[in-house]
């Protein structure tokens, strides 16, 4: 497997945890847009896995939803 199709695997991984972890919450998008100080585009696209986050954003939303930034990469969270 290439490093870009890893990378793009890690990618939507994130995505899905933390729109998991989103809705586990019972928020929408905007409301978590707004709970974690993002802006709304910028969150769809980072649940959508059109963001690639650096990692001062993946700090502040593992912070948001009280959790560690390995909770976000864990591949068994995304299932």
């Amino acid at each position: 497997m290439s490093i870009e199709s890893e990378y793009n695997k890690l990618l939507q991984r994130v995505a899905l945890n933390v729109r998991r972890l989103r809705k586990e919450c019972g928020l929408t998008q905007e409301e978590m847009s707004r709970k974690g100080g993002f802006n709304y585009r910028f969150y769809q696209k980072l649940e959508s896995g059109k963001y690639s986050p650096n990692l001062y954003t993946l700090f502040r939303i593992a912070k948001t939803h009280g959790v560690k930034i390995s909770d976000l990469l864990d591949r068994s969270s995304s299932r």
